[in-house]
């Protein structure tokens, strides 16, 4: 302990002397320094004398009983031009002490086989089986849909396809012909670059000349084969080999849909087995989007358990990390939402539908999700330098003289950061944005 004081004292004198321009501190802490020195070389050779100089010997082991381990006999053992062929005797004397270890006596008389044909049981190793490695299972990244009543139905149907066909995206479509766009009704990928939801625009047709339920298999993807540009429903290109589409045209809907396969093998999708099961899962979808249209899945819709926020920001922080990709929440409140709703709940809910559907059509890139009445969150993976412009354009995008939706919104973000250990702490600094958003009129935005 004594050293230790003097280092600090040392260190102090130092401190001082630097501060107070006295050169005769440095002396002292030199002198310090010393001093802990010298103690600690004390120390040293007071402990090396206390080191005993006689070591205790080990004792000698005891010479082993072989009789003891039940060998009564030593013979040795001849071996000839092959390693099979072992005397007789010493064959025999191995056998009859296997059978005094076991604990018994065999009245069977020797067989008049040679020695290298006679089977020793005991000797017999276990058989090793191949080593059969497992095939990884896919991973699905993004299993999203535009309503409930598409994900509790639509979503398991897709995903069987995909399995079925060994799939890397299957996604149900709904194409608008003024402007051309593409809305994304569901999606399933194993990629996270494919687009949850929302909607694309296009400058030419997926599919032209379509006739219902016929499947149009793209056999390559790429220069010479089908356009990868027209592969809109990814964030970015992706090394896709393989396209099949099948156009969906349910009676009670007035836009054409399109179930669309990918894959990034290079065959599979041109079998005639394919095609059949691509014309029957076309053929369910259009059943269940006429049903829904005539209001049979309405009872869906209202048993639908909402997964709880905590869940959906916590997944998406997780996806995010796993997959080196930025994040950032948006929150979005309706201004004037309380005096446009009126006293009902039903005008609420009408008004919540008008606000999401913008708010999916300028988010085109984004996740949106309810996070309570009149408000929002938005989930963007964009990179960090385009995020301020991304922000200004869903506030912009509701103008304060709107005829449906007066007085504007208020955005309020924050960037996922190594600080957000859970989903408490990133959603707490998105509500922190969105009161000052609310309070000063602007888009605020917490890095």
């Amino acid at each position: 302990m004594l050293r230790v004081l003097f280092i600090i004292l040392a260190v102090v004198s130092i401190a001082l002397a630097i501060v107070l321009g006295q050169p005769l501190l440095y002396a002292l802490a030199l002198v310090l320094l010393i001093s802990a020195g010298m103690l600690l070389t004390l120390n040293m050779r007071r402990k090396h004398r206390d080191v005993p100089e006689t070591f205790m010997q080990a004792p000698e082991q005891p010479e082993e009983d072989l009789s003891a381990l039940g060998i009564m006999e030593i013979k040795p053992v001849k071996v000839g031009a092959n390693s099979n062929d072992v005397e007789d005797d010493s064959y025999t004397a191995a056998l009859e002490e296997e059978k005094v270890d076991a604990g018994h006596t065999s009245s069977e008389q020797p067989s008049d086989k040679p020695p290298h044909e006679r089977p020793i049981e005991s000797a017999v190793s276990p058989r090793i089986g191949k080593a059969r490695t497992k095939a990884p299972r896919p991973r699905i990244m993004v299993s999203e849909a535009s309503s409930p009543s598409h994900a509790d139905v639509l979503i398991p149907c897709l995903r069987s396809l995909r399995a079925s066909v060994d799939a890397y995206t299957v996604c149900l479509l709904r194409q608008e012909d003024v402007p051309l766009r593409y809305n994304v009704e569901v999606m399933v990928s194993q990629n996270s670059y494919a687009r949850s939801g929302g909607s694309y625009t296009a400058k030419e047709a997926m599919l032209s000349g379509h006739r219902a339920l016929v499947p149009v298999v793209y056999p390559r993807v790429g220069p010479n084969g089908f356009p990868k540009s027209k592969l809109g429903y990814y964030h970015e290109p992706i090394n896709i080999r393989q396209v099949a589409m099948v156009p969906v045209v349910p009676k009670k809907h007035d836009n054409l849909f399109l179930l669309v396969v990918d894959t990034m093998n290079d065959d599979g999708l041109e079998a005639a087995s394919v095609r059949v099961l691509l014309e029957h899962y076309a053929r369910l979808i259009t059943t269940i989007l006429d049903t829904e249209a005539e209001g049979g899945l309405a009872d869906l819709d209202a048993v639908k358990t909402v997964k709880p926020r905590r869940e959906i920001i916590a997944d998406e922080m997780v996806r995010a990390r796993e997959d080196v990709h930025p994040l950032s929440l948006a929150l979005v409140y309706l201004n004037q939402g309380e005096d446009l709703s009126g006293d009902g709940s039903t005008d609420v809910t009408k008004l919540e539908d008008t606000f999401s559907n913008r708010l999916k059509n300028v988010a085109v890139d984004a996740r949106v999700e309810r996070f309570g009445e009149l408000t929002y969150g938005i989930f963007y993976h964009g990179a960090a330098d385009g995020l301020a412009r991304w922000a200004g354009g869903i506030q912009d995008a509701f103008p304060e003289a709107d005829e449906s939706l007066s007085g504007g919104v208020s955005v309020g973000v924050v960037v996922m950061k190594d600080r957000h250990s859970g989903a408490d702490e990133l959603r707490s600094d998105a509500t922190a944005a969105l009161q000052k958003a609310f309070q000063s009129g602007e888009c605020i935005i917490v890095e």
